[in-house]
């Protein structure tokens, strides 16, 4: 086991006591590990929105692609390697370790997370657009309700024993 594994390891037990009478190991791993995960995606997307990409977006043969549209795809495809190996390794632990395995699990989760971009793009895009909402706000409440669909669907479809 590495040090890091060790280290998240350590950390979760931790605290776990706190949350202990509320729920399940699993379910606090999957909480504090999407956590972490959930943070780092929001980070990138605000650091990108905010600060890098240009406020007016960009003009794509005449369609105009918002700024935050294009944040929201490489924050998640720039957390979709951390999000795997996090739930995998500590919210979903397998006994195989078999590439066979883990390449099939890394299919679905892929197609579980992909439906996510998909939830998380209508639910921000609705918030911004027709709720007037500032875009980072829209983020955060978007992420909330995908990631409880997200649980439901990692548990039972991605990481089922």
């Amino acid at each position: 086991m590495s040090l890091l594994v060790k280290a998240i390891e350590g950390f979760l037990r931790l605290f776990y006591p706190i949350f202990k009478k509320w729920m399940n190991y699993q379910v606090y791993a999957y909480l504090a590990v999407g956590a972490i995960n959930t943070a780092l995606n929001i980070f990138l997307f605000a650091a990108l929105y905010e600060w890098i990409l240009p406020k007016e977006g960009y003009d794509i043969q005449g369609y105009n692609v918002a700024s935050y549209t294009v944040a929201l795809i490489i924050a998640f495809f720039a957390t979709i390697p951390t999000g795997f190996w996090l739930s995998k390794n500590f919210a979903f632990k397998t006994e195989t370790k078999a590439k066979k395995k883990t390449g099939i699990q890394f299919f679905k989760y892929f197609l579980v997370v992909g439906q996510g971009l998909g939830s998380d793009y209508l639910l921000l895009k609705a918030q911004v657009v027709l709720l007037d909402m500032e875009p980072t706000v829209a983020k955060i409440i978007s992420t909330v309700i995908v990631l409880t669909v997200n649980f439901l669907l990692q548990k039972y479809f991605t990481f089922k024993k």
